[in-house]
């Protein structure tokens, strides 16, 4: 019995398991073949005509991957590095579709109809790639094939924006239920949910997305499938929740409401906010300090021009339906929640 690491969450594993063949994380569900040792780069490139473009599940699998990705395709996606491009048909489909630059890279002879269709194609490894950052980074059925994924994953981020997204889709361990194990010796990597996420965590990304079931083939029906990004750092989750409130209140406005979700979602950002009054008609909350701010009740003569923020998500309805009562008009309520509210 030998004891190894984890290539994905990195805890010792034991094996063999049923497979001789595979390692086996008791922690993650990963398992890698052994000896770890991945086709060379030439054996890849001997390689001409990896997909039959004209079979129906072909033809299924790039229709389905276009759509997926167009829902990623916001107005900030302007440049798509695809890795493992294949014969460029995924690329194609999106730039019909989009104004964007999609480049490519694939080592396989495939390589020369790609670079009819994209941009630019790299026929190089991901680290020796010196064009970047890309807003999008996409990858199907690449990873099980390397052999350092902590590596490659590396690799890929340096080539990312700072706000890029990363789309990984693998097979889902053997990728079909009916199979334990996958055959297929160009496969070094059975992956799991959990052993994806822990990689990519591990390499300082958050998953936005995963699912599974995803369709590469008859017999690679049930792939995982991620998108990951970078987290923001927490200066910069501040400044971009100020200027959602700036641009949601469009100068100084009253908050009106000081309970709960104001102590958890507005005062935080007190010191950076153009709050003109504290407002609350509770008597046991009048004269309150909180910053620079006493809390007093609602008065026309001073009030009656800003913007009223109902700093309140639980009862938001309630404290609309008082201030409308007195005599505010519905234009100058807003609620915390569109402040809060992702589009």
């Amino acid at each position: 019995m030998s004891t190894s690491f984890c290539p994905c969450c990195t805890s010792p594993a034991i094996d063999p398991v049923a497979s001789p063949a595979f390692t086996h994380c008791k922690l993650c569900g990963h398992r890698w073949r052994q000896p770890l040792s991945e086709l060379s780069a030439s054996y890849y490139e001997t390689q001409t005509a990896r997909n039959n473009i004209h079979t129906t599940w072909f033809k299924r699998k790039i229709a389905e991957r276009a759509i997926f990705l167009s829902s990623l395709m916001e107005p900030g996606i302007l440049r798509v590095l695809e890795i493992g491009c294949a014969e460029g048909e995924l690329g194609g489909e999106l730039k019909a579709r989009f104004p964007i630059v999609y480049d490519g890279l694939e080592l396989s002879q495939d390589v020369e109809q790609a670079r009819v269709k994209l941009d630019q194609v790299y026929r190089t490894s991901s680290d020796q790639i010196n064009c970047y950052p890309y807003d999008l980074i996409v990858s199907f059925h690449v990873l099980e094939h390397i052999t350092s994924l902590e590596y490659e994953i590396k690799c890929w981020s340096k080539l990312l924006a700072t706000q890029g997204q990363l789309v990984i889709e693998v097979p889902n361990q053997s990728g079909h239920p009916l199979m334990h194990t996958d055959q297929n010796q160009e496969h070094l990597h059975l992956f799991t949910p959990a052993s994806l996420t822990i990689l990519l965590a591990l390499q300082g990304f958050i998953c936005r997305s995963l699912s599974l079931d995803n369709y590469e083939s008859p017999v690679y029906p049930d792939s995982i499938r991620v998108v990951a990004q970078r987290p923001l750092k927490e200066n910069q989750q501040r400044a971009l929740l100020i200027e959602r409130f700036r641009s949601k209140m469009d100068g100084q406005f009253i908050a009106y409401g000081i309970g709960g979700d104001f102590n958890n979602y507005v005062a935080p950002l007190i010191n950076d906010l153009a709050i003109h009054a504290l407002i609350d008609s509770s008597p046991s909350k009048l004269g309150q300090k909180i910053g620079p701010y006493l809390v007093t009740s609602y008065d026309p003569e001073q009030h009656g021009k800003l913007p009223i923020l109902i700093c309140s998500i639980k009862f938001g309805s309630e404290i609309k339906r008082h201030l409308l009562n007195i005599g505010i008009s519905p234009e100058r309520i807003i609620g915390l929640e569109s402040v809060y509210e992702q589009s």
